[in-house]
């Protein structure tokens, strides 16, 4: 029987021995985490044996648990290299729609601006409610971040001017007459886009119709013409001035789309004037349309908020990174790869946003080390290396015992 007693030791020592070695070999493995195996004595009795009197017949591997304890966070210089802080999992999902989990977050792009880790499994998201939360009561998706940003035509625009309370009015005044700057008194020039996100020069003419000396009561009039390539693009609008507050009353100009190259829209434009003691200003401009533009960063937050920019000033909320967990993380199923699969031992996934209760924060370019401890494996392996070595001995002695038996003499 001891020869069985001690071939039980011997492959529970090459159980730890091998289960060591595995630590040993995904030192360097991004987001490992360590195992132990887990060992029990067998003991058997008879109703009819005296228990007290009962030898153990060996040991038994009752489990191989795996430590999920954090490893340390390196940095990297790729955005897309996300790392747990805390707790939490990074949801995937296979090719072939298998649901998966891992805490390795080496990603990027693939050539559908999918975001995939390196054996092609996307990382999954949960859709965005309108006021930016996420929502869990739909599945997951893949999370896509779009490499360029189309180009929008200008629509709409608003320009905000200082006018000169002091400015002189044009007598007549005479025909606008670009060519000709005695027949304006300002002009502001600027661009616009079109469908194709082209820009295209707009120039905006201001000729000073009515002026009210001094401080006195009553307003000064303008009245604003747009130009576009040289052809006026919409008809004139006129602006009024409280001359003794500078308050001023706005219009819209429409530039039809039938003057505006390759574009298919109106644009509207709206002109606030205020008047001053100064000179003129146009203090701003703004409008809808911007030119095509390809992605120049993203920023991914704490939080797993996702936001992309792009090289024509365009930003995007594309989505919100969030984390999976477990009531039980040492019952998942490991399927290799650092992923892991749910079990009934593990239970479902619990799904929350990143920072919250019982989940980590992201880092955003960085990766989380193997959490193994090289010097305490060679100690276990040591130990492994003379329990095995024990254990042979023990079986050489039972051997030794048996031969003396055998080579009795009566």
């Amino acid at each position: 029987m001891s020869f069985y007693t001690s071939l039980t030791g011997l492959n529970a020592a090459a159980t730890e021995l091998s289960v060591t070695s595995n630590n040993i070999a995904n030192a360097g493995t991004t987001s490992f985490k360590r195992s132990d195996a887990v060992f029990g004595d067998i003991f058997a009795t008879s109703t009819t044996q005296k228990s007290s009197n009962s030898v153990g017949s060996g040991v038994s591997l009752l489990a191989v648990n795996q430590q999920f304890t954090q490893g340390n966070i390196e940095s990297s210089a790729n955005t897309l290299d996300l790392a747990i802080a805390g707790d939490g999992f990074f949801p995937i999902k296979t090719p072939d729609g298998q649901e998966l989990f891992t805490r390795n977050g080496a990603f990027m792009l693939d050539e559908n601006g999918l975001m995939v880790n390196d054996e092609g499994n996307g990382l999954q998201v949960h859709p965005l409610n309108t006021d930016g939360t996420s929502n869990f009561k739909v599945a997951t998706q893949g999370l896509t971040i779009a490499r360029d940003f189309p180009a929008a035509a200008s629509t709409t625009g608003t320009i905000t001017l200082n006018f000169p309370l002091d400015g002189v009015a044009l007598v007549g005044p005479p025909t606008l007459d670009p060519a000709d700057p005695t027949t304006y008194n300002e002009a502001q020039t600027f661009s616009l886009y079109d469908d194709e996100g082209n820009g295209y020069q707009t120039t905006v003419y201001y000729q000073k119709t009515a002026d009210v000396a001094g401080n006195g009561v009553g307003d000064d009039t303008w009245k604003a013409t747009a130009y576009v390539d040289g052809v006026q693009a919409g008809p004139s609008v006129d602006l009024t001035i409280a001359n003794a507050t500078g308050t001023g009353t706005g219009a819209t100009i429409t530039l039809a789309a039938v003057n505006l190259p390759t574009s298919s829209q109106d644009v509207v434009l709206t002109v606030n004037p205020n008047g001053v003691a100064g000179g003129f200003k146009a203090v701003s401009l703004t409008e809808n349309g911007f030119p095509p533009g390809g992605l120049v960063n993203i920023d991914i937050a704490e939080n797993g908020s996702v936001r992309t920019t792009y090289s024509n000033g365009e930003q995007q909320d594309v989505g919100r990174i969030n984390l999976a967990n477990f009531s039980s993380t040492p019952g998942l199923k490991q399927t290799g790869g650092t992923k892991y699969a749910t079990t009934a031992n593990s239970g479902g996934a619990t799904y929350g946003a990143a920072g919250s209760a019982g989940f980590g924060t992201i880092r955003s370019g960085a990766l989380e080390r193997s959490n193994v401890d090289l010097t305490a494996e060679l100690v276990d392996l040591i130990s492994a290396q003379r329990n095995f070595q024990a254990n042979a001995k023990a079986i050489e002695t039972s051997s030794t015992l048996t031969s003396t038996i055998i080579n009795m003499r009566g």
